[in-house]
């Protein structure tokens, strides 16, 4: 057993955003903060979310979650808890101290023949977990976690047990299962007899699991439920463009010949994946290439869902931005048009969501603070003022817009993939 630190940061741009900010920093010595490995994070596999009281508040730093996401892992429930031992005010950062165990150096592979898969055909989008499966994850490792403890019944732990049971059908990896099944057999074991009653409730609902009714609710959930929403739309925006065949010829290399009985029958596909026990990020690798395959032949929702309403939006964006193209910084000049066509296809739903913008086609402020992220990130001129930057947007308009310049984009994941994307086009 030893004490390792972890630095937080992000405090800026989650949960813990806005004016509150300080005096959350200033009470935060000594407050119980959790780790989790997000597998599912497009941008960096071994990202790790850092929570605090269920809220999000940031991240681990890039230097360290490589460590941290290895010993989440390997922790017990894949969930490290520790204490906020420092708090760095004038940098918004937080250092947390866990106590680990076990050698990184001694896992076990039990997933080569997945894993193979992956770094053979790695060209598959990644769908981004929705809100549900993101709560799932961090809903059954907090189970687990409370479960270990010894504890009693009460109401967060009743309130937690009733979410899980209405959301835990809908992960069927590998992880999800062994989850599961620890989690029945804790709550059988408890010394409280609530908790034992529920174990019993648990044990019944996970044998249905099997049952073709709840093949056919996950087969519907899947193929027909989450290419509605936007995660989905999201990744057909940014693989619009992709080869059908060449998506079609990396699923059919999946171990166990899995998309050959997704042709045959989606639900006997999906008893498959349930019986196979894949693991959870080569599992949603395959989902995500067949939904993308079935968008680009058109079968399904989201083929007819990028409405004119959306396209005109986009096309009004791309005009908007095109006003500030001569003020880029010097190495962007020819790479803006290819940046504004990535980003508005990256964030089409905020682009085009005009709910709290009247009389206009897209979302003028959220681009304004794309605009103002990258001028801060070195893509336009920062000699030109940022007056000059709104007048050039909005011409003879009488909207303000400077702040939202000023401020940029005030979610460090949405950052984060800006900064991934400016790496992909100009290193």
């Amino acid at each position: 057993m030893q004490d390792m630190d972890f630095n937080i940061v992000g405090l800026r741009h989650n949960a813990w955003q806005g004016n509150g900010l300080a005096q959350r920093l200033h009470n935060a010595e000594g407050m119980r903060v959790v780790l989790m490995h997000e597998e599912m994070n497009e941008w960096n596999r071994e990202a790790t979310a850092a929570y605090i009281n269920t809220e999000m508040v940031g991240y681990v730093s890039n230097a360290q979650c490589s460590t941290s996401s290895a010993y989440c892992d390997l922790s017990e429930g894949q969930l490290l808890e520790g204490r906020v031992t420092a708090v760095d005010s004038e940098h918004h950062r937080l250092t947390v101290t866990v106590t680990v165990s076990g050698e990184l150096t001694d896992r076990q592979d039990e997933s080569a023949l997945y894993e193979l898969w992956e770094r053979s055909y790695n060209t598959l989008p990644l769908m981004a977990p929705t809100r549900d499966e993101q709560r799932l994850l961090l809903l059954r490792r907090e189970l687990l976690l409370m479960l270990r403890k010894e504890t009693v019944m009460d109401d967060t732990l009743l309130h937690d047990l009733q979410v899980y049971e209405q959301l835990m059908a809908w992960d069927i990896s590998r992880e999800a299962t062994d989850d599961r099944q620890h989690i029945v057999t804790m709550l059988l074991n408890s010394s409280d007899a609530a908790l034992r009653q529920w174990g019993q409730r648990l044990e019944v609902a996970v044998t249905t699991l099997g049952s073709p009714e709840a093949r056919q609710q996950l087969a519907d959930y899947i193929f027909r439920q989450l290419p509605q929403g936007d995660a989905f739309r999201q990744m057909v925006l940014r693989y619009d463009g992709a080869d059908a065949a060449t998506v079609e010829s990396q699923l059919k290399v999946f171990p166990h010949h899995l998309y050959d009985e997704y042709r045959l029958s989606p639900v006997n596909c999906v008893s498959k994946l349930y019986y196979r026990r894949i693991p959870a990020r080569p599992l949603r690798y395959f989902l995500s290439g067949l939904l993308l395959l079935e968008h680009l032949r058109g079968r399904t929702a989201a083929a007819e869902s990028l409405t004119e309403r959306h396209q005109q939006a986009l096309n009004d964006a791309l005009d908007y931005v095109g006003r500030i193209a001569h003020c880029a910084a010097p190495g962007w000049q020819e790479l803006t048009d290819r940046l504004w066509q990535q980003l508005t296809a990256d964030h089409a739903e905020r682009i085009a969501d005009t709910r709290r913008i009247k009389n206009a086609t897209f979302n003028h402020r959220f681009v304004c603070r794309l605009v103002g992220t990258l001028l801060s990130m070195g893509v336009y001129r920062q000699d030109v003022p940022q007056t000059e930057y709104t007048r050039l947007l909005e011409g003879n308009s009488h909207s303000n817009l400077r702040k939202e310049v000023n401020q940029g984009v005030d979610d460090e994941s949405t950052r984060s993939c800006i900064r991934q994307l400016l790496k992909s086009l100009n290193g």
